[in-house]
């Protein structure tokens, strides 16, 4: 994966951009350049259908160029940091798509957004427009947070060891790779993590036996269990055979994925997660969005067809 050109998606609700402090950070070490681009639309200044001719015309463009100047008050913040910076604001609806055109216009290598909580719920406030980026977007998508440090010291791989038919390359393998070039540009420890939930009793599929006249189930669950674990360790093993990791920064636990992932992930405080996203009927899955809400980090996240 090369970064030569970072997309930053500028938020206009707060004053403060993580986005923009962690795209400098990654700019700086991989020498690329920054964007900074903001998409805004406001149903009140929209053109209605019978009068298009509208004066609206005018005042939204006065409206995007004050929205321009917002901007361009970020800039110094990049150039001083001797860093290419550029910027751009459109008017679109909805807001995503126009973001996915311009990554395919630009060339970009790395898109950077900015989460932030809600003051009264303490959970992310991630809108569709987020939903529908996190799974469109055809380049890494970095997901910054407000309270998180301003580098990064631990950088954390999740895999689970699944290929769908549709994916180019494996993409635990993209992660890994991902994970070994961030460490090294960032000079942070690598740590890799792996989470197999096991069947449950009543899952699993029974051989029958004949007693007495009666069909009884007879299995071995706990043997089942034991192969099973037996396996996945084994294709982890594989996996990252070939990686430069620590042993001690190995992670293989047992339970459900989201919940393993978040406690691994705030127990050693890892600053960084590298995840990939997938999709089951058209949608984010579950694990995706309990991780994106309660890790106390940033997300790195890739495609599956990345």
């Amino acid at each position: 994966m090369k970064i030569k050109h970072i997309l930053v998606i500028m938020d206009p609700t707060i004053d403060e951009q993580p986005a923009l402090s962690k795209a400098i950070e990654v700019a700086k070490k991989f020498d690329a350049s920054i964007e900074l681009f903001l998409v805004v639309y406001h149903s009140g200044l929209a053109p209605k259908w019978f009068n298009q001719e509208h004066p609206q015309a005018h005042i939204i463009s006065n409206y995007l160029k004050t929205k321009q100047r917002w901007l361009n008050t970020y800039l110094s913040q990049v150039s001083r940091q001797n860093i290419s910076v550029t910027s751009e604001v459109r008017w679109n609806k909805p807001l995503y798509a126009e973001i996915l055109k311009k990554i395919t216009e630009c060339h970009a290598d790395m898109v950077v957004k900015s989460t932030h909580q809600h003051p009264v719920l303490d959970r992310l406030l991630f809108t569709p427009n987020d939903w529908q980026l996190l799974k469109c977007c055809p380049v890494p998508l970095l997901l910054a947070k407000l309270a998180t440090a301003a580098t990064y010291t631990k950088v954390m791989a999740a895999v689970d060891l699944e290929k769908s038919e549709d994916e180019r390359k494996d993409l635990d393998e993209v992660i890994l790779d991902c994970n070994v070039m961030m460490s090294e540009y960032f000079n942070a420890f690598a740590h890799v993590i792996h989470a197999y939930d096991p069947s449950g009793h009543e899952l699993w599929p029974a051989e029958h036996i004949n007693i007495l006249g009666m069909d009884v189930p007879s299995y071995d669950y706990q043997g089942h269990q034991d192969n099973l674990k037996e396996q996945h360790e084994t294709e982890l093993t594989q996996l990252v055979e070939h990686y430069p990791f620590d042993k001690n920064n190995i992670h293989f636990v047992q339970g459900i994925a989201a919940n393993q992932l978040v406690d691994v992930v705030n127990d050693e405080n890892i600053d960084l997660l590298i995840m990939g996203v997938r999709f089951h009927s058209g949608f984010v899955n579950s694990t995706t969005e309990k991780v994106l809400d309660q890790v106390n980090c940033d997300i790195l996240a890739i495609k599956s067809s990345y």
